[in-house]
């Protein structure tokens, strides 16, 4: 599912490390988000989705999981190719953390727990 922003205009661009910020634009460019099986919306009104979703700027994509809540969790990220191999656990912040590399290398990342996290910690995949 894609949700396409035609009327905010906005894109997201990059901010402090892994964090994102939204950037109003007054051209015709426009983010477009596509969700994740896990993601979520706070609201009607919310213009970024909770939880994991790809957005792109022109040619480019990218991946990023919104953390609505107010503790750190821990996510799975769910990485294509190579089975649970390159599957990894993030520990992340209230608000959007970017996914490192390209987003068409995502294929989801999810709440798993860990509430008290150290923010930035990433450890292997194992069972949850």
């Amino acid at each position: 599912m894609k949700l396409t922003l035609r009327p905010v205009r906005a894109v997201l661009a990059a901010a402090s490390g892994a964090a994102l910020a939204m950037t109003a634009f007054p051209g015709p460019a426009h983010a477009e988000f596509e969700r994740g099986p896990e993601a979520h919306q706070a609201g009607v009104s919310s213009v970024v989705p909770c939880g994991f979703f790809r957005y792109s700027v022109r040619e480019s994509q990218f991946a990023v999981y919104n953390h609505c809540g107010s503790t750190t969790v821990r996510v799975h990220v769910d990485v294509r190719g190579g089975g649970s191999t390159n599957d990894y656990h993030l520990c992340v912040s209230p608000g959007r953390t970017q996914l490192p590399g390209a987003g068409p290398n995502y294929l989801n990342a999810y709440y798993i727990g860990g509430a008290g996290c150290r923010s930035g910690d990433r450890t292997a995949h194992t069972p949850h």
